[in-house]
């Protein structure tokens, strides 16, 4: 066998590896970064608009209590059945400046418009 004919079935075998994995139906990565990113946001939107205290220093002493998260970190997704896939995600979060890694688990669905959201 030829060393062109080599490099070529391996380009084959690697272009067919890379489609059996884009049609695993799990989402990336990037997917569920951006997925946890949107829960999040929302979820803070939704605190910040309980109270219905107002004015500079209370809005300072709110900011400095809200979660920073530093970091999202997916570990892996395996399917859960229905189109729902449970993923292991590492992250760390900074609350009042102390920070704290931890691993946890978070159920994701695509929606109707093809995106991928975070399920509870």
């Amino acid at each position: 066998m030829t060393i062109p004919s080599k490099v070529a079935k391996l380009g084959a075998l690697l272009a067919l590896a890379t489609l059996l994995t884009a049609c695993n139906g799990a989402p990336s990565d990037a997917q569920v970064r951006q997925a946890l990113e949107a829960q999040i946001q929302q979820d803070l939107k939704q605190v910040s608009g309980i109270s219905g205290l107002a004015g500079p220093k209370f809005e300072e002493m709110a900011e400095s209590m809200m979660p920073k998260i530093d970091n999202i970190s997916p570990q892996g997704c395996e399917a859960a059945g229905n189109d729902i896939y449970n993923c292991t995600v590492e992250s760390t979060v900074t609350v009042m400046g102390v920070s704290n890694t931890n691993m946890q688990e978070f159920s994701f669905k695509k929606n109707q418009a093809g995106e991928w959201k975070v399920i509870r």
